[in-house]
């Protein structure tokens, strides 16, 4: 068979489009398709890039103190919430890293920087291929800790999955025309340069079949990627729908209640419920015998001569004491201790009981070793 070829004009991409048939039945893609196709993804390549802009540029410049260990909007509070339902109960590394202050600041830093590197790559079209390989590690990152999250939208594993497919496409298309990547094509194509190509833009050094394989595969990927989190944090594939955490309603965990002369200790967590609201406390109540013998209103869960609440992760998620209740934000970890009226009489011999009682009437009950 005779190698036989057929060339295209392209107005305004300066060369000729060349379909190149080798004896071995494999189509050679010319630079203009490569121009074209990236061309196409401009939109795609944009919103991903300002994406990851807007995410790093509101810590570092709109929203300092997202950044500010001391702040309550520290990105620290986020990541506590978030630490319940990490995929592969992953929650032990970030409770980890949450009580050790200088790792967790260095790792939010890098993690800013790096959004902000993607972002402005896939913007100007720079190393865009690389940038998508990022991104593709960004979003599993995004996925593993925040994918369960989301009361109504479920916000981040959309997030998550939007992230992984756009970063597929330009990481097969780069970056086109309008790229900064684009200046650089002559000297790759002039040093045969093929290893840089998959690193910008440009001709990938494969064949058609080839390039229909890596599609094929990145498509795929993308598509397991978001079925299977999606299966995996929300059922609904061949189970019904039934969320791996609860994000709609709050849990209180209460666990190493331990009584010491007139003081009651026990150590809450809350471990499930959406992250916009708090699980508020409206009451607290000692009992034995099926009798109250020490009962916490409101008014006295704000009094400190009553209760003292020593938070893990303040300032950011917290248990706060208000007016009509305490509210605890999901993922804080928090000892209360609770100072028992002189006039109790409790019996050591007796189980006792210590129940926390939440503004929609549920209750939480622990037994006091």
């Amino acid at each position: 068979m005779s190698n036989t070829s057929k060339s295209t004009h392209f107005e305004g991409f300066g060369m000729e489009y060349v379909d190149q048939k080798k004896t071995d039945g494999n189509l050679l893609l010319s630079p203009a398709f490569w121009q074209m196709a990236g061309l196409m993804a401009l939109a795609v390549r944009l919103i991903t890039g300002w994406i990851y802009w807007g995410g790093a540029s509101r810590r570092l410049i709109y929203a300092p103190l997202k950044l500010d260990p001391t702040s309550h909007a520290y990105l620290a509070n986020k990541l506590v919430h978030a630490a319940p339902g990490m995929a592969f109960d992953l929650s032990g590394v970030m409770y980890w890293l949450l009580a050790h202050g200088t790792l967790l600041y260095i790792s939010i830093i890098f993690f800013t920087l790096v959004e902000l590197v993607v972002g402005v790559g896939l913007i100007i079209g720079f190393a865009t291929r690389l940038m998508s390989l990022i991104s593709i590690g960004l979003a599993c990152t995004l996925m593993v800790i925040f994918g369960w999250m989301g009361t109504t939208c479920l916000d981040e594993w959309t997030m998550a999955a939007f992230g992984f497919a756009t970063a597929s496409v330009t990481l097969i298309t780069g970056g086109g025309k309008y790229s900064v990547d684009q200046l650089f094509q002559s000297k790759f194509e002039k040093n045969n340069m093929n290893w840089a190509r998959w690193l910008t833009s440009g001709p990938l050094p494969l064949s058609m079949p080839q390039l229909v394989k890596f599609s094929v595969i990145m498509g795929g990927l993308s598509i397991l990627f978001t079925v299977a989190f999606y299966g995996y944090n929300f059922g609904a594939l061949v189970t019904p729908l039934g969320k791996r955490i609860d994000n709609a309603n709050h849990y209180v965990a209460l666990s190493q209640a331990k009584i010491d002369g007139n003081k009651i200790d026990v150590n809450s967590y809350i471990n499930a419920g959406p992250d916009t609201q708090g699980a508020y406390i409206t009451q607290v109540t000692v009992m034995q015998n099926n009798q109250a013998i020490a009962t916490y209103p409101a008014t006295s869960l704000k009094d400190p001569t009553a209760v003292t609440i020593n938070n893990q992760f303040a300032p950011w998620s917290t248990c706060k004491a208000m007016p009509y209740a305490v509210r605890c934000q999901l993922g804080s970890k928090a000892t209360w201790s609770f100072t028992l009226p002189k006039d109790s009489s409790l019996n050591a011999a007796q189980p006792i009981t210590l129940q926390f009682s939440n503004v929609e009437g549920k209750i939480f009950k622990t037994t006091i070793k």
